[in-house]
């Protein structure tokens, strides 16, 4: 689980990165950009690495847990015409 703490701290880096990259985009006064305009860019940004880190971890998770793995083996094995196996408990 060790792992997990790391990507945890990472990903919490790369958006504190972001959050001060948009704090300081903003402080620029000649972006020209309205309240709505900077709450957007700030939401955007923000939601587009959160969404990329779960879904990162979740490929991380299923690629340690052995799921790729069992779904390599049932695909190997329709090609061959073979039952597709079970999955491991």
């Amino acid at each position: 689980m060790t792992w997990l703490r790391t990507y945890i701290a990472i990903c919490a880096a790369v958006v504190a990165v972001v959050v001060v990259s948009l704090v300081l985009l903003v402080s620029f006064v000649d972006l020209g950009l309205s309240g709505h305009g900077i709450a957007a860019l700030f939401l955007g940004a923000f939601l587009t690495v959160a969404l990329a880190m779960v879904l990162m971890g979740l490929v991380f998770s299923s690629s340690r847990g052995g799921q790729d793995e069992t779904v390599y083996a049932a695909r190997a094995a329709e090609r061959q015409g073979e039952a597709p196996l079970s999955p491991k408990p």
